[in-house]
């Protein structure tokens, strides 16, 4: 038996391709180049979260909530760019998260601010789920945008409930 390329050997005359073997190192390399989105959602809310921490404490409700109210346009703005909102379900869709991201926004400045973390942390999570959408529907957004933006949203939903910074 000889090797003739990698992952393919040859016993007489026929060739045999055999799958290249792998290890969980292997394995978790190829996990990790794929999910490079994930890791840019996960340093771009560390560097959120650190940017929230130099805000003063009586602007922080006020700015996290400008901060839901930004992750919802954007995807209306780049959906428009993409030719991907000519669909009106998508156009509906779109705008009618702007509203309720608005909305949740408009929440988090009304409320006691003890709540705000709460309300704030429930926005972040329900655009998490907008992403999860996007994601499975490929539309609107890139698959990558959507995966990292939903891995931002996590992640400052969570240090919200943990640290506050609200």
């Amino acid at each position: 038996m000889t090797t003739t390329a990698p992952g393919s050997t040859t016993t007489g005359t026929a060739a045999t391709s055999l799958p290249a073997p792998s290890t969980p190192a292997t394995t978790r390399r190829h996990w990790l180049r794929r999910r490079w989105p994930t890791g840019l959602g996960f340093a771009l809310a560390v560097v959120s979260v650190a940017a929230m921490a130099l805000v003063p404490d009586g602007a922080r409700p006020a700015v996290g909530a400008w901060w839901v109210v930004t992750a919802a346009v954007v995807y209306l703005t780049w959906g428009t760019a993409r030719g991907h909102l000519e669909e009106r379900r998508w156009l509906t869709a779109e705008t009618v998260g702007v509203l309720v991201f608005g909305a949740a926004a408009l929440a988090v400045v009304a409320v006691d601010l003890s709540a705000a973390a709460y309300v704030m942390a429930a926005g972040w999570v329900a655009h998490a789920l907008w992403d999860v959408v996007h994601h499975r529907a490929d539309r609107v957004v890139p698959r990558w945008y959507a995966e990292a933006c939903m891995a931002t949203d996590l992640t400052v939903a969570a240090s919200l409930l943990t640290i506050g910074l609200v």
